[in-house]
């Protein structure tokens, strides 16, 4: 993965878990998130990030088994950060759970749209390619 995508796929991620934290405190008529929440979330997700990027260099032959430990990946690395940062005062271990599988999830559907349009912009650039040869 190039550097630059990674960075973006971080910081998307890293935007939709404050999206996920925020409406999570909403549905329990919580008022504010603490500042220091907002690097936390970052670090986990620079760490997520980083054991993904590893794992996949591996290059599982069986798609189930990848997506697997792409979740437990992101499950236990935000249950390491809670027990470090204390969130589960505030945020019982289930919720971060479903948390992190509906991140993986909307991760998942943005990393298929970005693959849709980069086959697309391939394709094109193919057919152009092929009109000139003709």
């Amino acid at each position: 993965m190039h550097m630059k995508k990674f960075i973006v796929n971080m910081f998307a991620t890293t935007g939709i878990s404050l999206i996920l934290l925020a409406t999570i405190a909403l549905f329990f008529k919580a008022e504010y998130l603490y500042i220091p929440t907002l690097f936390q979330t970052l670090g986990a997700n620079i760490i997520i990030h980083l054991c993904l990027m590893l794992l996949h260099k591996l290059e599982l032959k069986y798609p189930i088994l990848e997506m697997s430990l792409d979740i437990s990946i992101v499950i236990i690395t935000l249950i390491v950060f809670g027990a470090i940062f204390g969130w589960f005062s505030s945020t019982p271990v289930w919720i971060l759970t479903i948390m992190s599988v509906i991140m993986y999830g909307i991760s998942l559907l943005l990393n298929l749209m970005s693959m849709k349009k980069e086959a697309e912009e391939i394709n094109t650039l193919i057919q152009r390619r092929n009109k000139k040869s003709n």
